[in-house]
């Protein structure tokens, strides 16, 4: 039985990836910043098999709550065996169309929040000297694109990121 986190548990790839370990009757620990969507998805994997889940609502931008829920998470758990990051958020915008201020909305739930997750989890996972980090990213990282330029620069970010955490652990 795996322990699993997951933050941003009710977009669609974290959702369909929960789905699956349910059917393995893993525990799940679920972070999310809408709470029917939340509620929505925990009875969702009940029903496919999870032999527990515990949930909170929270906006990860808000980073002073980050090391809290991963200690809140792996109390409740016991340990984390999986921890999927798979939040963000997409603005059609040409950043010349956007706002600074926009920009760096963007930024800090698709970058910056993601980095001191990692960091805080680095830090839990080197402890443990076991398990898996995972964060969902983009192909909007490999290159510039004619619009989303603050999602890629964000998804770019976070991967070259997790390639320094990866030689790290």
């Amino acid at each position: 039985m795996r322990h699993i986190l997951i933050i941003g548990a009710t977009s669609a790839i974290a959702t369909a990836v929960a789905r699956r370990f349910a059917q393995d009757g893993d525990c799940f620990y679920l972070v999310a910043r809408n709470p029917t969507r939340l509620s929505a998805v925990t009875a969702d994997l009940k029903v496919r098999g999870a032999h527990r889940v515990e949930t909170i609502v929270m906006d990860v931008r808000d980073r002073a709550k980050h090391l809290e829920v991963l200690v809140q998470a792996e109390k409740a758990l016991g340990h984390i065996d999986i921890l999927l990051i798979a939040h963000g958020t997409l603005s059609n915008q040409r950043a010349c169309e956007a706002s600074f201020e926009e920009c760096m909305k963007e930024l800090e739930t698709n970058c910056f929040s993601v980095l001191s997750l990692l960091t805080h989890a680095a830090n839990i996972f080197e402890a443990q000297r076991s398990g898996t980090i995972a964060v969902i990213g983009s192909v909007a990282g490999d290159r510039g694109r004619q619009s989303n330029y603050v999602y890629g620069t964000a998804k770019a970010a976070v991967a070259t990121f997790l390639q320094g955490l990866r030689n790290r652990l």
